[in-house]
Parts: structure tokens; C-alpha cells; sequence
């Protein structure tokens, strides 16, 4: 899956599965997979950018990302951390557009760490 994919790419520190992007993240805190409300399942990613760039990032991802239309759990979404973020990924997604990669582009909000057997699920 993904979350291997990045794993396996020199100047990724780490990443977490985990749930993003609650319209509300107050009124529904410490999403789990069966309880997950209107998060969507996210993957964090910790990289060195002196290794890797955050355009390299969203190329992979937009590379090897298939998105979904399966409801608000499975949305297809990059979850920005700052403007200059949102910048690089709103001028990415107009270059994969054509490709039909039909991505969301939202404000992060709380980040929740998803139960341990999500973790690295598809890296055994």
C-alpha cells in the first residue's frame, strides 16, 4: 500500500496511519476505524527535506494514489500543514488533472494515530 511506498523512500523519516480532516475535530475526538465519523483514513509523513522535497512527496503520492469516491472514511485528500503547502499541491493537482486524479485539497486539521493494526498493514 501507500504507507509502504513511502516507507521505502530514502528521506522519509516515518509515516502513520491515522485519521484526518474531521469537519469538526472537537465534536468527534479519538476517531477509530469502526467509529471514524467524517475523518477521512490518512497517512502522515515525516521526510527530510534535504533528502526529499515536498513537491517529490506529492508527486508519489500522485503517482501511485488511486483515488476513491467510497464516502468521507475513503475520500481522496492531501490533508496542508501551512499556505506554501497548499500552493504546491493545489499547482501539482492541476499538472495530474488530465490523468483523472480527482484529488481534495484541505486544511490539516487533528491528526489521530489509528489503532496498532493499522500500522505498517501492508508492509508484512
Amino acid at each position: 500500500g501507500p504507507q509502504r511506498k513511502f516507507d521505502r523512500t530514502e528521506g522519509i523519516i516515518d509515516t502513520v496511519v491515522g485519521y484526518s480532516g474531521s469537519s469538526d475535530p472537537t465534536k468527534y475526538p479519538n476517531p477509530t476505524y469502526r467509529i471514524i465519523k467524517d475523518y477521512a483514513e490518512s497517512i502522515r509523513i515525516r521526510f527530510d527535506p534535504t533528502k526529499v522535497t515536498y513537491s517529490n512527496v506529492l508527486s508519489m503520492f500522485f503517482t501511485f494514489h488511486t483515488p476513491s469516491n467510497r464516502g468521507t472514511q475513503y475520500r481522496s485528500a492531501i490533508f496542508c500543514l501551512s499556505q506554501d503547502q497548499r500552493q504546491a499541491a493545489e499547482e501539482m493537482k492541476k499538472t495530474w488533472k488530465d490523468a483523472g486524479k480527482v484529488i481534495a485539497i484541505e486544511d490539516s486539521s487533528d491528526f489521530y494515530r489509528a489503532e496498532e493494526y493499522h500500522q505498517k498493514y501492508l508492509s508484512n
